[in-house]
């Protein structure tokens, strides 16, 4: 059992559960026989790229003691509507799914999004294991219990908190990521580093070939204490009424330009990382932020690939930042009609603005157009 050999962090929450950092695939099986021992069937909810290659893994511990079944999503963001929550619903019903299944999230962001939701829902909540294989999902959207499903309002208008029993996070999945995937974990870790951790961020500074190269150190490093800030800070504030907002610095920005596109031609790290550029410029005209911060934290993404502007993922740029700034009105934080941002303040730490106009936002946004 490879239990003692990996690092585990506890999310200290209302609920509390742990996350295993450096744990084996073939592994979790034995953990779940350990926990659960009324759990009988379980559905993995994956996308056929990931079942190919890790669902022998992950099976090799659940044979021998569980009925399993798998329900395939497509890959992309699109996939996370109701329409495809309807359909996961059908097919584990016609699995025999019922209260004492247990649902494993075993993919990125999004399966981990839409598992996620399905397990908040299903028969009011049954139990789910997150199981995260791209850098994005294990430095942070599986750890702190937010599921969603997308609206053409917004993204992840529609969810919930609903956090896992665990979160088993095994390195050895990040090596056959495209770098395009790469990018959008790297995009949330550089986030992570800009709210709470500086030397994070001069980490990535230093440490820029050996993150290209795929040190296995280096990346175990790096997801470790990025993962790290996500956990303390959710275990702070699990339900995001007050400091857990820090976590959406630049997805405010980021998420209604992936709306705007429909959620295609634009990943989820490239909004991010457009969207901390606009926040630092918006940071910087409320003297949050000196330019030569702002020109640290561009020089930093650009080195990773990520973009500073609009124009560099998408041909034609958006003419119009009123349309952007329309469509930040569905931000989750907003409140009565003002809209809250989240704003980096130096290298290092973060603030909860609400004194922004719109006028302020329109010109961040034209920095990025």
């Amino acid at each position: 059992m490879s239990l003692p050999e990996c690092q585990k962090v506890e999310v200290t929450a209302n609920i509390p559960y742990p996350v295993f950092l450096g744990a084996q695939l073939e592994a979790l099986g034995e953990y779940l026989h350990s926990q659960f021992q009324d759990v009988e069937h379980i559905l993995i909810i994956t996308n056929p790229q990931v079942a190919k290659l890790y669902a022998e893994r992950l099976q090799k511990g659940l044979l021998v003691d569980y009925r399993v079944n798998f329900l395939f999503v497509p890959a992309g963001e699109t996939e996370k509507s109701l329409e495809r929550l309807s359909q996961l619903t059908t097919a584990a019903l016609r699995f025999g799914a019922d209260r004492h299944t247990l649902v494993i999230a075993l993919g990125g962001g999004v399966i981990g999004d839409l598992a996620g939701f399905f397990a908040s829902v299903f028969m009011r909540g049954i139990r789910l294991i997150q199981v995260p294989t791209t850098l994005l999902a294990q430095v942070d959207s599986s750890i702190g219990g937010k599921v969603a499903v997308n609206h053409p309002a917004g993204k992840n208008i529609l969810g919930a908190f609903y956090p896992p029993r665990a979160v088993w996070t095994d390195f050895t999945t990040l090596e056959s990521l495209p770098w395009e995937e790469v990018e959008n974990g790297l995009a949330e870790s550089i986030k992570h580093a800009l709210i709470e951790d500086s030397g994070l961020f001069e980490f990535f500074e230093t440490e820029e070939e050996s993150l290209k190269r795929r040190d296995p150190l280096i990346w175990r490093e790096m997801v470790t204490r990025s993962s790290t800030v996500k956990v303390r800070i959710v275990s702070q504030d699990e339900r995001e009424q007050g400091r857990r907002a820090l976590l959406n610095l630049g997805h405010s920005f980021g998420h209604a330009l992936e709306t705007e596109m429909n959620y295609r031609g634009v990943t989820h790290g490239q909004g991010v990382s457009i969207g901390l550029v606009a926040a630092a410029h918006l940071a910087n005209a409320k003297g949050l932020m000196t330019m030569a911060e702002v020109d640290r934290i561009k020089r930093l993404l650009n080195k990773f690939g990520l973009p500073t502007k609009i124009t560099e993922i998408i041909e034609t740029t958006i003419k119009d930042p009123q349309v952007l700034l329309q469509l930040m009105q569905a931000d989750k934080k907003n409140q009565g009609g003002r809209k809250i941002l989240i704003l980096p303040h130096g290298i290092g730490r973060a603030v909860i603005s609400k004194e922004c106009t719109d006028a302020e936002i329109l010109d961040a946004w034209n920095q990025v157009i």
